[in-house]
């Protein structure tokens, strides 16, 4: 056979050969990965890391930027008195007005004459300087004179007709603001107040940061990664004078906000110091510091690689995979973090419902108290406010504090659009009750607790009895008990003041000597001498 026939006819065969060959099935044909180190389904059931918080703020609505320039306004009033009442008014401040001042803040850096303002406060800080000097001097006292505080200061000593006076009141002003708002995000726009009006400013800041204390800390941490040195330096030294200049005293707070505020700046600056402490929080029973924990490990990145792996070798007792990236590895050590918690909230709910099923409403509380701080939002929540609605029913009159602390947990659980007005006027009711045992009969309270569930027998009873103008009867109690004892004061007073007398003087003994007569002892007195002598006479 021609040689490129038998070629040809070799190659039909096998194509043929290959054309009947059984297809596999679909199934068969990619095969699962035993190894859980392998992509695909399993990291996709895996949690997901949570995103922190952006830095950059919300962009100001106009009712807020009014509201703020009317009190900002108040502040160059010509009357010292309306000055004074607007600087208290500052304090009268919510979170929302932060996104206004920084946009302010921002505005006024970019217009203002910052020399100008520089020179108006030193004119004015001498002033009161020398004032306050003259007036010690006057009363004897040499010691020092210590500046008081920047915005009282100017407020003493209004020029209220040059705009340079009116800048630096306000941004003064703000600084308060901020103070009193107290929140990382407030924080930070004090901050460039320094950043963005200079040294002059820059003493009234480190007072305001001395002010705010641990809620300083995480917007300086932050600042460490500022991109002026000047500013870096300023943040270190303000952190080290604060006591919280590493880690470890970083986190040395009783504020479980501020310490979730802090381990996300740490993971912002991603800062290699702070890896073992961040990883460490991962599994809080705070729910804010555990989520704020593992968001610094999502920014942290591969920092934290290797405190992840040991981390995970700890709990599931075998190393990770190695070709695991740090995502993956923080991602399953997350989940093996929830699945012991979610066993212990699991026990913690069971007991509690135990509990409830035998009458034991104060262990069902304990119980569910417990399981909250592992888990604030829980899956059972419904059946947990009637628990614990029905803890604060019973011990209502007996417990208050307990009774409030219970409704309040219930009215956050609660799902019911039917129970939530019974929870409110019960809360309301407390309310009232406990102004009462105050001395106060707050009516009005208990008039909305029968609006809301009109069948409220306890603000009913209350109504009554507030309307006859009986005492509560915690409040004649105490006054009995506080009568009682006044009584028994006075009469022991009384019975040491009859009673009290010298001790009779002991009887001689055998063995007393006997005392040295006294001088003319046993003679007659010299009246009794005149009388004999008449006797005699």
């Amino acid at each position: 056979m021609n040689p490129e026939r038998r070629f040809l006819a070799l190659l039909t065969i096998a194509l043929s050969s290959l054309c009947a060959a059984p297809v596999p099935a679909a199934s068969d044909a990619v095969e699962k990965p035993e190894d859980s180190s392998q992509p695909g389904d399993t990291l996709r059931e895996l949690p997901p890391l949570p995103r922190a918080p952006a830095v950059e703020l919300d962009k100001p609505d106009a009712s807020t930027l009014e509201d703020l320039d009317e009190k900002l306004a108040k502040l160059g009033a010509a009357e010292r008195e309306a000055r004074e009442n607007a600087a208290r008014e500052l304090l009268e401040v919510e979170p929302r007005y932060v996104p206004a001042i920084a946009f302010r803040i921002g505005g006024l850096a970019d217009r203002a004459n910052k020399q100008a303002m520089k020179d108006l406060l030193e004119k004015i800080r001498t002033k009161a300087r020398d004032a306050e000097r003259a007036r010690l001097r006057a009363a004897g006292d040499d010691s020092e004179v210590e500046t008081p505080d920047y915005l009282t200061m100017v407020a003493a000593h209004p020029i209220t007709d040059k705009e340079t006076y009116r800048d630096l009141i306000q941004i003064l002003g703000m600084s308060r603001m901020l103070v009193k708002i107290g929140s990382v995000e407030a924080v930070r726009v004090l901050l460039e107040v320094y950043v963005r009006f200079g040294e002059f400013l820059r003493v009234d800041t480190q007072l305001q940061l001395e002010r705010l204390g641990d809620k300083a800390v995480p917007a300086l941490i932050e600042a460490q990664r500022h991109p002026a040195e000047k500013i870096v330096r300023w943040a270190k030294r303000q952190l080290d004078m604060l006591g919280r200049a590493v880690p470890s005293e970083a986190i040395q707070t009783q504020d479980h906000q501020v310490l979730a505020d802090v381990l996300v700046a740490y993971g912002r600056i991603r800062n290699p110091d702070a890896t073992r402490i961040i990883v460490s929080f991962a599994n809080s029973e705070r729910a804010v510091v555990r989520e704020a924990a593992r968001q610094a490990i999502a920014l942290m990145g591969e920092v934290a690689t290797w405190q992840l792996r040991d981390s995970y070798e700890d709990v599931v007792g075998k190393k990770p995979p190695r070709d695991w990236s740090w995502e993956r590895t923080a991602r399953e050590l997350f989940r093996e973090f929830d699945r012991a918690r979610d066993a212990a909230v699991a026990e913690a709910f069971e007991a509690g419902r135990a509990a409830q099923k035998q009458g034991d409403l104060d262990v069902m509380r304990r119980a569910w108290n417990e399981l909250l701080a592992r888990d604030p939002d829980p899956e059972r929540r419904e059946e947990m406010a009637q628990g614990y609605l029905a803890f604060a029913e019973r011990y209502f009159e007996e417990r208050p504090a307990d009774a409030r602390e219970a409704l309040v947990r219930a009215r956050r659980l609660n799902e019911n659009p039917e129970k939530a007005p019974e929870i409110e006027s019960l809360l309301l009711t407390e309310r009232a009750a406990q102004r009462a045992r105050e001395g106060i009969a707050d009516l009005t309270l208990v008039r909305r607790a029968l609006e809301l569930s009109p069948s409220n027998r306890r603000a009913q009873a209350l109504l009554e009895r507030l309307n006859r103008g009986e005492p509560d009867e915690a409040t004649q109690r105490t006054r009995w008990l506080a009568s009682g004892a006044l009584a028994l004061i006075a009469f022991a007073g009384l019975g040491v003041l009859l009673f009290r007398r010298k001790s009779p003087e002991p009887l001689p003994g055998p063995d007393t000597p006997e005392p040295e007569p006294k001088p003319n002892e046993g003679e007659p007195p010299a009246a009794e001498h005149s009388a004999d002598a008449r006797d005699s006479a």
